[in-house]
């Protein structure tokens, strides 16, 4: 292996990487590799990416390609000659909406994407032809192999012919452009790897507004009333409504609230679905129901006194169903609805009094710059440590014209600037030409489009994913990871894995605020999913479109597809003359809440002729019991899809087990199963899979990992394990599984436990996650405890995050200490016997606690005094508790029922004690999660030549 394969590609480090590379590359390969780099830095989101990953296959797999010198010296020149042009085409591409160049740079695109689709054709081969063997590099050239080289050379000379085109018609349309130094692309190394989680509510300039509102809500006695909010878009509805329903006066006031999105294309049916959940109503009980019993259901449920809010209504008459929800809200006095709109004729439709329809304004001068500095100066407190910046921010902040939108998307951008001041003059400057060019009375579109620009190349494709779904969709932030590591969008790199890296892309951009979150996990410190903002969505779409990035069909009809589309999104009952008609050339494809079996039959037919897929994504929807049989069935063709990379099967009810013919997926590298219930076996081909990274399964109902699991000796993520001791894997298989970042083990015998096998789990020492779930034991419950409640030696040094659930002892094991887990920051306990914490878990002299958040849920035995717990826990600021009566003298009362977690938070604590002591010039303590610093660098592919220790 070459020492460029150390290194990463990036700004920094290319040169050094190209020079280590030269010396067994032939020299026109080399200068290629040289006019690519340069040619990345000057080309748009999708096309900089590709080139990265494109930049590295072909330094790995160089020697493979020698027979194309020639015509890779040819590419070389042709693009040298371009890439002073392509700043300025991009620009006046955006700008002046130029036809001609949006063609010129979709052609361009699409001989990127040919040129990758080469590579990996020619990678594909090398491994049929080496199967069972090392390589063996003169085999590549045998007479058996030289149909396979000759269409690789053709399909590359017409990769030539076309950039030759392509910059025939550039030099038609520009001047030479003198290059540019491009913006800061290692700007995220300001950020942090958790978002800044500013809760909407807790926005400035609002107290008046929301004060007014709940006055109206509390001071009135007589039935249910309407209440709206109207403005224009961006200008904070929805975050006023949910700073009315967060204020614990209103809380107190309503024994059901709900905040559910309405949006333009919604259905009643899923409406109604969404409400239901909110009241707790189990997912199972509202199968195949009509609105009609939804409706029935939902006023069964609102038996008591309510506040609704029905976000971001744009029309009532749509199917009547204003007329249909209204006559399922019983009229128990004291109730509200709560609609936000744009339009105040809306909110007066459904009840809304004009005096009780309240109009936003835009923030003032003083609210706005308050607004602009809690994100633009997170890191200290919202208090601009630079007195210079304040000038210039004041200028920023003034464009915004006091949108909230607007200021907090320029306010996360200047946040991931830091504190340069030429970087913000520059900004000022932009935002101030944007303005100008669009000549737009909205800012908001302005502040968003600057904001996309700036994004560091890395991040565009990855935020331009989020266009492939539909309007007030709620991601799960794992998915939108996968798919990008599946594309190839993110790659480990610096001892991170590429799961790391894309957790920190998706923080970036929540700290810009161009998604937002939905709902936090246990720990507060991240976000299970997210959303976008309509107005962001719109331009996200718009975006991609223009770049040809994905087509999504959905039952609005059967939109025109352009055969350049490399990604597409089904939704819903789509027509099937769609799926035969889509492009063949697809790279992902995402179906959501599928439901019809012709659908599933139009996917198989369609799968062969989707040859160079990475990215496999399938929901099915209303467990349709047939749809799953068809899906089971379509499953048994997968082996065909060479390059898939990341597989994802949702809500299949028939799925039993997955085909061995899953097996001939050598480069898959996720594979997610959720919500398959009977799903009872993976095939033991999934052995053989050397480049898997990670399983994840969820709610199903799996009952062993097949025998061998420990072969695969890359996987950093199992998302489930229950050890077995014949036919299956048990804990020593474990021990192989060197890599292990993440671990969800249940213990469902205490007979699949061995003497001493539990101290395998001290071989994991990059194991940061570990979830035991011990739910499924009934009986011999102090047999499991004897085996595995001793210390672990060495300790588990880099786990970070605990989950212990159904603890079957009444203490707390003996390796639950700081001596065994020295870093542990985040602990949840959750049901169990456990009356006490074990004497290990108070031991002061064998170490400190570290641990920052402490989670407590559901263990009715456990007695814990508070003073005792904060004296072990010196870091720990939040404490969450959910039914835990037998605590004594905690922060809030433990000892009754609750439906809500209680917390503590000591930056609270800390603001109240300042309070007391009149503040005394001392600063409130403020408290910012931070994660890994982001780097824009892209890990080298691994290759067939190389091998998979090439990847780090």
């Amino acid at each position: 292996m070459h020492d460029g394969l150390k290194y990463c590609f990036s700004i920094n480090n290319i040169d050094r990487l190209l020079t280590d590379c030269r010396s067994h590359l032939p020299s026109s390969i080399f200068f290629f590799l040289q006019a690519l780099y340069s040619f990345r830095e000057m080309a748009d989101a999708v096309v900089s990416v590709l080139l990265d990953n494109l930049l590295s296959i072909l330094v790995t797999e160089g020697r493979q390609l020698l027979e194309f010198d020639d015509q890779f010296e040819e590419t070389k020149e042709e693009l040298q000659y371009m890439q002073s042009y392509l700043k300025e085409a991009d620009q006046v591409k955006r700008r002046d909406m130029n036809e001609i160049l949006k063609r010129v740079m979709s052609n361009l695109r699409e001989l990127v994407y040919d040129a990758e689709d080469v590579i990996a054709d020619c990678q594909l081969l090398f491994l049929k032809k080496h199967e069972g063997c090392a390589p063996n590099f003169t085999s590549y050239w045998f007479p058996t192999h030289l149909k396979s080289r000759h269409q690789l050379g053709k399909r590359l000379r017409n990769i030539n012919q076309g950039v030759r085109k392509v910059k025939k018609n550039m030099k038609s349309y520009l001047q030479t452009a003198p290059r540019q130094p491009g913006k800061d692309e290692d700007g995220g190394n300001m950020g942090m790897t958790y978002p800044i989680l500013m809760h909407e509510a807790e926005m400035v300039g609002l107290e008046d507004d929301s004060t007014k509102i709940i006055n109206w809500i509390l001071e009135a006695d007589g039935p249910s009333m309407a209440i709206g909010i109207a403005g224009m878009g961006g200008i904070g509805k929805t975050t006023l409504a949910q700073k009315i329903c967060d204020s614990g006066r209103v809380k107190d006031s309503f024994r059901y609230s709900l905040f559910v999105t309405v949006s333009q294309s919604f259905k009643l049916d899923e409406l109604l679905k969404k409400m239901l959940g909110k009241l707790n109503v189990e997912e199972g009980s509202m199968r195949g129901k009509d609105v009609r019993d939804l409706l029935e259901r939902l006023k069964a449920k609102l038996d008591d006194k309510y506040l609704i809010v029905l976000d971001d209504v744009w029309e009532t008459d749509k199917n009547g169903w204003w007329e249909s929800l209204e006559s399922a809200l019983p009229k128990v006095s004291g109730s509200y609805v709560i609609v936000t709109t744009r339009n105040e004729e809306v909110a007066k439709s459904m009840g809304a009094a004009g005096r009780h329809i309240h109009y936003p304004q835009t923030l003032s001068k003083e609210d706005s710059w308050s607004l602009f500095s809690k994100v633009a100066f997170a890191r200290n407190g919202g208090k601009c440590a630079k007195p210079d910046l304040v000038e210039v921010g004041k200028e920023i902040v003034v464009r915004c014209r006091g949108l909230p939108l607007a200021i907090k998307v320029v306010g996360g951008m200047m946040f991931m600037k830091g504190d340069s001041i030429h970087e913000w003059r520059r900004i000022s400057e932009h935002l101030k030409e944007e303005l100008e060019i669009s000549k737009k009375d909205e800012p908001v579109i302005s502040c968003l489009e600057l904001s996309y620009e700036e994004l560091p190349t890395h991040l565009k494709p990855c935020f331009l994913c989020f266009a492939m779904f539909p309007e007030d969709f709620e991601i799960y932030v794992d998915d939108m990871v996968n798919w990008w590591i599946g594309e190839g969008f993110v790659w480990g790199k610096n001892g991170k894995t590429a799961f790391e890296i894309g957790e920190e892309c998706l923080s970036e951009l929540f700290n810009r605020f161009l998604i937002l979150g939905v709902e936090k996990d246990h720990f507060e410190r991240s976000y299970v999913r997210c959303k976008m903002h309509d107005m962001v969505r719109d331009m996200v779409i718009r975006i991609a479109r223009d770049e040809s990035f994905f087509v999504r069909l959905d039952c609005g009809g059967s939109p025109a597809f352009r055969e350049q589309s490399r990604r597409l999104g089904i939704v819903g009952n789509t027509a099937v003359e769609s799926i035969r008609n889509s492009p063949t050339k697809l790279r992902t494809l995402v179906g959501m809440g599928i439901q019809s079996i012709e659908m599933i039959a139009s996917l198989k037919a369609k799968q062969c002729e989707v040859r160079w897929l990475r990215v496999l994504s399938l929901s099915l929807s209303d467990w349709n019991l047939d749809l799953g049989v068809v899906c089971s069935d379509w499953l048994s063709g997968i082996g065909s899809l060479h390059h898939l990379v990341y597989l994802n099967i949702q809500r299949s009810s028939a799925l039993i087990s997955l085909p061995d013919a899953i097996g001939n997926l050598r480069n898959l590298r996720i594979l997610r199963l959720w919500n398959c219930p009977n799903l009872k076996r993976l095939p033991v081909s999934i052995t053989t899979l050397e480049k898997l990274t990670a399983i994840q399964i969820e709610l199903c109902s799996l009952e062993c990992m097949p025998e061998g699991l420990g072969k695969l000796s890359n996987l950093e993520r199992l998302g489930w394990f229950s050890p077995v001791n014949k036919n299956g894997s048990g804990i020593s298989e474990l021990k192989s599984l060197t890599k292990l970042r993440e671990l969800r083990m249940g213990i469902k015998s205490v007979e699949e436990i061995e003497e001493g096998e539990w101290h395998v789990l001290s071989m994991l020492q990059y194991l940061q996650i570990l979830r035991l779930d011990f739910g499924g034991i009934s009986v011999e419950r102090d047999g499991v405890v004897r085996k595995i409640e001793g210390e672990l030696s060495p300790p588990l040094k880099s786990l970070r995050e605990l989950y212990l659930i159904y603890w079957p002892g009444e203490r707390t094991p003996a390796w639950l200490s700081p001596t065994s887990l020295p870093n542990l920051q985040f602990l949840l306990i959750w049901r169990g016997r456990i009356r006490e914490m074990g004497p290990r878990f108070w031991d002061s002299e064998s170490g400190v606690w570290k641990v920052e958040v402490l989670v407590l849920q559901c263990l009715y035995e456990l007695e814990a005094e508070w003073q005792r717990m904060r004296r072990v826990t010196p870091s720990l600021r939040l404490l969450k508790v959910y039914n835990c009566p037998k605590l004594k003298s905690f922060p809030f009362d433990v000892t009754k029922y609750t439906l809500e977690e209680e917390k503590w938070r000591r930056e609270e604590e800390d603001s109240g004690a300042a309070k007391e002591e009149g503040r005394r010039g001392g600063k409130r303590r403020r408290y910012v999660f931070s994660f890994f610093i982001f780097n824009h660098l892209l890990h080298s592919l691994h290759t067939t030549f190389f091998g998979l220790n090439a990847i780090t």
